[in-house]
């Protein structure tokens, strides 16, 4: 029996957000993963659940494009478990914030990005 490689794969969405990284799940959910600031050289950003951290990216999709590179589906759906669903405190303002769409394999630590879905 051939096993179907589109079931394990979860998408999710990156946001840069006043000065924080949030990550919403297919449902709906929103939480707040890290922050990030904008320094003369460049963009600095700090995951809080696993420490990873990044500096010196030229713009938000290069700093979007780099987190999306340390973020896997364990460390994601374990922040998803244990974090509040902000929800009703970024809705509204993710419409015009930078984002990246990820998509995660349940049974790997591979990601796949989907650039047509970046703004």
């Amino acid at each position: 029996m051939a096993a179907n490689n589109k079931q394990d794969r979860m998408p999710y969405f990156i946001y840069l957000c006043e000065q924080r990284i949030l990550a919403q799940n297919i449902d709906g959910h929103i939480i707040d993963i890290g922050g990030y600031q904008a320094e003369e050289d460049g963009i600095s950003w700090l995951l809080d659940g696993n420490k990873e951290q990044g500096e010196g990216a030229s713009t938000e999709r290069e700093a979007l494009d780099d987190i999306a590179s340390k973020i896997d589906f364990l460390f994601l759906d374990g922040q998803f478990t244990s974090l509040p669903d902000l929800s009703a405190d970024y809705g509204d303002k993710l419409e015009t914030a930078s984002t990246k769409q990820i998509v995660l394999n349940e049974l790997s630590d591979a990601s796949e990005t989907r650039p047509e879905a970046e703004r």
